[in-house]
């Protein structure tokens, strides 16, 4: 990523955690300068029965543009390098990246 734009809340990336899986960055812009090595960010899946669980947000591949339908697994927020992002994909729709925010809450009791 050197030299590249950093990456915004609500965009959707490539990122090399366990896998290479798209996840969503939910850390704050407030924070968003070089120093900073380390996203915040959720997960998205493919397991479509995580849907169910309280918090967790269904998004359609026309609002992610990735290939699948997918989940946002709030259960799973994760901490990634700057260096694992490998790819930007897109940015979530306000309305859904607003019912993220709204799992999150949920999930962490803020």
């Amino acid at each position: 990523m050197n030299g590249e734009p950093l990456p915004r809340r609500g965009e959707i990336w490539w990122v090399l955690v366990d896998k290479r899986r798209p996840a969503v960055i939910v850390q704050t812009d407030k924070v968003r300068e070089p120093r900073v090595k380390t996203f915040l960010l959720v997960p998205l899946t493919s397991r479509m029965h995580l849907a169910d669980l309280p918090g967790n947000v269904r998004l359609s591949r026309r609002a992610t543009g990735l290939a699948k339908d997918s989940v946002a697994n709030v259960y799973d927020v994760q901490k990634a390098l700057r260096a694992d992002l490998v790819a930007r994909v897109g940015a979530l729709p306000s309305s859904e990246l607003a019912s993220l925010e709204s799992g999150l809450r949920l999930v962490l009791d803020l």
